[in-house]
């Protein structure tokens, strides 16, 4: 179990985005009417403001993870993580239509997935260190 949970991590925020997606689409006038928009109104901001919360939850709860991983001396996917945190960025560029500018400022997976990448780059740039230094 251990040695996925980082992936079962990732995929909680893809779960998370899904659903802050949905809900955002919803918030932004694609409702069905206005007056049933009205209605649902506050139910899905607090599902949108719930999901926007849980990924930076989960978010930190993955780099930590990612920490004690290091701290273990155990082996990390660094591969097959960033193609996963990658998934991520291809859903909130169809949820921002490819703009590329706002999605990085307003989207709360970009900021996770952007420090997520940061430490993938750290791990990689010290076990690149170590093995060198090893020769």
């Amino acid at each position: 179990m251990k040695k996925k949970l980082d992936t079962y991590l990732i995929y909680l925020i893809y779960i998370f985005e899904f659903i802050y997606t949905i809900s955002s689409l919803y918030l932004n006038g694609h409702a069905i009417s206005i007056s049933e928009m009205i209605k649902k109104m506050s139910i899905f901001d607090n599902i949108f403001q719930i999901a926007y919360c849980m990924i930076f939850i989960v978010g930190i709860l993955y780099v930590l993870f990612l920490l004690y991983k290091i701290g273990q001396h155990k082996i990390i996917d660094l591969r097959k993580n960033t193609g996963l945190l990658f998934g991520i960025i291809f859903m909130d560029l169809a949820l921002y239509r490819c703009f590329i500018i706002p999605m990085l400022i307003v989207s709360p997976a970009m900021k996770v997935v952007c420090i997520c990448f940061l430490v993938h780059l750290l791990i990689y740039i010290k076990n690149r260190k170590i093995y060198i230094l090893g020769r």
